[in-house]
Parts: structure tokens; C-alpha cells; sequence
């Protein structure tokens, strides 16, 4: 009975050393903090992150600028001090058992670098530009995406609905234009997002019926980054709106250059504007271009087609009037019922080739065959 009493002493006498011998492996860190004025510094922020472990402790200066952190286990730490004045100090330090002190005097950092502050200043007002930069950008971007989920409405609504719409629309559109305006004012000529601000500038304008304003915020932006072919693309399809093809046309040519399928969705937009304007005879170039830029788009082609019909002119043949259909015209049709023989335009198609037929146009009768009845 003695041995085990003995023995079960020995082992608790073994434990309580493994114990404190544990307690001596921990550290503290600590330290204080004095602010620019040589003066205590209460509140601050210091971050005591292991780079072994990876766990974190938060500690925070008291009202002596004061800070403490018991039970850190030895290994590599990094020590940041956050304050709401300057940017993050940040130490790398290693702790031992004990006590380590890592104090941070803001008024000794001044006195060795008296630019420190001035920098300070400057990164602070960057930040506050930058943030005022991004809410006005930010309310700008939501203005033009309310007016987009307008427009997408629109079709399905009544026509008083849509007199309602269109006013939410003109009033979202200024909105739009007064926070990119801003945006753009406050990033100044320099600013690396000025073609982002300049482009969807050009967007609110657009949507706004601003066309000239438009086209030039985003010649503008094309400017400032050349290469993206969107910015040359939306300058063309404004020039169209507000009359000047051959700019539009040399835009368009520019956009070939840097994007492909770009170019043709370019041309068709000339065409759009001028057909939707009724001045189908101008539409005709535009829209030729874009077929052979792109001849898979069906849209075009039908667009293309109803142009030349709609141009289409009659003389005199002997003594009787007779339509002069125009090289083309029943093969955008035909092109259209290739690529979308069950399009939403397919039935209007096949009843103008009907038409050109009765006209003596030449028109395979393949592409007018009736629909079979089910």
C-alpha cells in the first residue's frame, strides 16, 4: 500500500512540473504607444499575429497608451499598429519566453522623416478622393442599370405605361450625368478608371438622347485606351444618330481593325439608326458592310433586304409601269430564310419573295414553299 501512495505522489509532483514548465514557455508582448504630439495614445489598434501558427491577438492601448498580451508561445510575430491618423506600422519581432516590448513613438517617426507627414496628408486625401470617386461613380452605374431594366420593360408595357417609363428614364439619364460628371471632375486627367468614367458617361448621355455629347465622351474614352473597340463603337453609332455617316463610317473602320465581329456589329448599327430613321437608302451601305463583315447574322439580312425593297423604283416599260427590283434584294431574303427558317420574320420573308416573284425577280421557290399544316 505505501509503494502505490508513493509512486501516485511521484507522478503528481511529475505533473505539476510539465505544468510549470509550460507557464515559463509563454510570453508577453507589450509596449506603449505615443502619439505625434509626444502624448499618450489611448484606443489604438495592435494586431500580434503569429507567422508560425497563424492566430491573431487584437490588444488596445489604454488611457496611459498602454497595450499588454499574455500567454504568446514563443516563434515569429508580426506587430501592426492601426490608427485612425497614420498609415499601419507594422514590426516583425521574435518572441521568447518573458516579456517583450515593442513600443511605437509617432513623434520620434515625425523627427526622423519630416516628409512622413506630408505624405501622410497626401495618401489620406487620396483615400477620400478615391472614396468620393467611387460613390458618385457608383450612383452613376446604378442610374444607367435601373434605366436599361427600364427600357427591357418597355415592350410589354400599355402606351400609358410606357409614357410613365419614359419619364423615369429622362429623370434617371440626368441622374446619370450629373454623378459621372461629378466622377469625372474629381478623378482629373490622370486617374487610370478616367476611360471607365468617360465611357459610362457616354452611356448616360446616350441614354438621355444626348447623341453629339455622347459620341464625344466616347471618342474620349477611345482616346485614353485605344484598344477597346466599344468606345469607337458607341462614337460611331452616336455619330449616326446625329448625322455624320462618314465619321461614323471611319469609326467603324477603326473598330474592324481592333476587333472583327465588332466592326460588323458596328456597321449594323449605322444601318439600325438609318433604317429606323427612314433613310433606308443610307441604311443600305452600312448594313451591306456588315453581312460581309459578319453573314451569319440572319437580323441583318432581313434588314438589308426590307432597305432595298423599300428603295426600290419602276420605269416604263413599254408603255406599262414596271418595278425595278434591286440587285440583292431577294438574296437578303434568302440569306434570311438559310440562317432562320422559323425566325420571327421568316413568314414576312417568304410573302416579299412571293412579291419579287410576281415581279419576275428570279426567285427560287424553294424559300416560298408553304408551311406544312400539322
Amino acid at each position: 500500500m505505501r509503494r502505490w501512495i508513493t509512486t501516485l505522489a511521484t507522478v503528481l509532483i511529475a505533473g505539476a512540473l510539465v505544468v510549470a514548465a509550460a507557464a515559463q514557455a509563454m510570453g508577453r508582448v507589450g509596449g506603449k504607444v505615443i502619439d505625434e504630439n509626444g502624448n499618450p495614445w489611448p484606443g489604438v489598434t495592435v494586431l500580434i499575429h503569429s507567422d508560425d501558427t497563424g492566430s491573431t491577438f487584437t490588444a488596445k492601448t489604454n488611457d496611459k497608451g498602454e497595450y499588454s498580451q499574455m500567454g504568446v508561445t514563443p516563434g515569429i510575430y508580426t506587430i501592426t499598429f492601426q490608427t485612425d491618423k497614420f498609415p499601419e506600422q507594422v514590426f516583425k519581432v521574435r518572441v521568447q519566453s518573458g516579456d517583450l516590448t515593442q513600443n511605437m513613438d509617432f513623434k520620434a517617426l515625425l523627427a526622423k522623416n519630416p516628409k512622413y507627414l506630408e505624405a501622410m496628408k497626401k495618401q489620406e486625401a487620396a483615400k477620400k478622393e478615391f472614396a468620393q470617386l467611387k460613390g458618385h461613380f457608383e450612383a452613376g452605374r446604378k442610374a444607367i442599370a435601373e434605366i436599361n431594366t427600364l427600357k427591357s420593360q418597355m415592350a410589354s408595357q400599355p402606351a400609358a405605361q410606357q409614357e410613365q417609363t419614359k419619364q423615369q428614364i429622362a429623370t434617371l439619364s440626368q441622374t446619370a450625368i450629373t454623378e459621372l460628371e461629378t466622377a469625372q471632375k474629381v478623378a482629373g486627367p490622370t486617374n487610370t478608371n478616367l476611360p471607365t468614367i468617360t465611357g459610362n458617361l457616354a452611356l448616360a448621355y446616350e441614354a438621355a438622347g444626348k447623341h453629339e455629347e455622347a459620341a464625344t465622351a466616347f471618342s474620349q474614352a477611345a482616346q485614353l485606351e485605344p484598344t477597346n473597340p466599344n468606345y469607337l463603337l458607341g462614337a460611331a453609332t452616336n455619330l449616326a444618330f446625329t448625322g455624320k455617316i462618314q465619321e461614323a463610317g471611319a469609326d467603324c473602320d477603326k473598330v474592324a481593325t481592333l476587333s472583327a465581329p465588332s466592326g460588323a456589329v458596328c456597321w449594323r448599327n449605322i444601318g439600325v439608326v438609318l433604317y429606323n430613321t427612314n433613310q433606308m437608302k443610307d441604311s443600305i451601305p452600312a448594313l451591306q458592310k456588315a453581312t460581309q463583315a459578319d453573314p451569319t447574322n440572319a437580323d441583318t439580312w432581313f434588314l438589308l433586304g426590307n432597305a432595298l425593297m423599300n428603295t426600290m423604283q419602276s420605269k416604263m416599260v413599254n408603255g406599262k409601269l414596271t418595278a425595278v427590283v434591286i440587285p440583292g434584294t431577294v438574296e437578303a431574303f434568302q440569306k434570311y430564310l438559310e440562317l432562320a427558317p422559323n425566325g420571327p420574320e421568316a413568314d414576312q420573308a417568304k410573302q416579299t419573295l412571293q412579291v419579287l416573284q410576281q415581279l419576275g425577280a428570279g426567285v427560287d421557290t424553294k424559300f416560298i414553299a408553304p408551311k406544312k399544316k400539322h
